[in-house]
């Protein structure tokens, strides 16, 4: 047999495998919206690739989801986020998010956060996201050393008897080093390296029990609709497209409408597992003032709540242009 291989046989299994009847099939976390729970929900373990055009709200987006989760759950999550921004940008971000109070001093005298307001959050806020940033401008770091990294924290915490961390996300992916494999080797073909990177990430979700996120831009050029408007990227419209699909377990686009200033189209591109995620897509809004996302339902704007609220007089659609053959079943 080989190394690290082995034949399943009861005693690997029997534990966990009477604790998956109990619990049921793998279902995730409701986020706040139930205009969306149908097609999307964070599950542990579990994997999402997010992408979008630049602008597009898919940072936010995640954000707001990762903060509905600590706020409803008491999850814990680790960023590595510099296409967000410097630290104190992504701090002043999820802290507009609890207040609804912006940092822009054009709103000084309207919606400008007090620094007794961002003190007292700033605690709250470091306890529950763990942002990692560099101090030296010349680090590196490689997805696998980022993966590894948030799986020994979260033993590390679970050890302590803590609540551990539940999430690790990476945005964007063209920050990361690439090439270089989890013992250094090199890879003579992108196609390689990507199998190997997402494969491991995969892995590691499933092992350590953690989700884990990954925000990565399209490439340019994309189709245009025939009024001329730029289309929805895909996974395939990712570099490497064909092992983002092999890969991706619950793959997701947003994208921002031309011409729409704060209507955003959520869309699942893959679904995987069945019961955390489904193909399809709805509309969310974004509030500029309060730095959050709403949805409308029978014309009233709806933030976020832990309470579900059943939709009223609204359309969901489930067809999208599918270019997958995996098909789940």
């Amino acid at each position: 047999m080989k190394q690290g291989f082995k034949i399943l046989e009861r005693n690997d299994c029997y534990e966990d495998f009477i604790k998956y009847r109990e619990q049921g099939s793998i279902r995730g976390k409701y986020l706040g919206f139930p205009i969306l729970h149908e097609y999307f929900t964070i599950s542990l373990p579990g994997v999402t690739d997010v992408t979008g055009f630049p602008q597009s709200g898919k940072s936010e987006l995640w954000i707001e989801f990762l903060l509905n989760t600590t706020l409803f759950y008491g999850w814990r999550h680790i960023l590595y986020v510099p296409d967000v921004g410097d630290k104190n940008e992504i701090l002043a971000i999820i802290i507009h998010k609890i207040t609804g109070k912006t940092f822009d001093k054009r709103f000084v005298n309207s919606n400008y956060i007090s620094e007794i307001e961002a003190t007292n959050e700033l605690d709250w806020v470091l306890e529950n996201f763990k942002i990692l940033h560099k101090e030296d401008l010349s680090a590196k770091l490689t997805p696998y050393e980022f993966w590894n990294m948030a799986a020994q924290m979260n033993k590390e915490s679970l050890d302590k008897k803590e609540s551990g961390y539940q999430t690790a996300t990476i945005d964007s992916w063209k920050d990361m080093q690439h090439g270089i494999g989890l013992n250094g080797e090199g890879f003579a073909r992108d196609d390689k390296y990507l199998e190997d990177v997402l494969s491991y990430r995969n892995a590691m979700s499933e092992k350590h029990k953690m989700h884990f996120a990954t925000i990565i831009h399209p490439k340019s050029g994309t189709e245009k609709d025939k009024d001329g408007n730029r289309k929805p990227p895909r996974p395939d419209d990712l570099k490497g497209g064909s092992e983002w699909w092999n890969n991706g377990k619950t793959m997701i686009t947003v994208h921002r409408p031309e011409g729409q200033a704060n209507k955003v189209q959520f869309i699942v591109t893959k679904a995987k597992p069945k019961t955390v995620a489904k193909q399809g897509q709805c509309e969310l809004f974004f509030d500029f003032k309060l730095n959050k996302f709403y949805w409308e339902n029978n014309g009233v704007q709806t933030f976020a709540s832990k309470n579900y609220v059943k939709p009223i007089g609204i359309s969901m659609s489930d067809d999208i242009d599918d270019g997958d053959d995996d098909i789940p079943f």
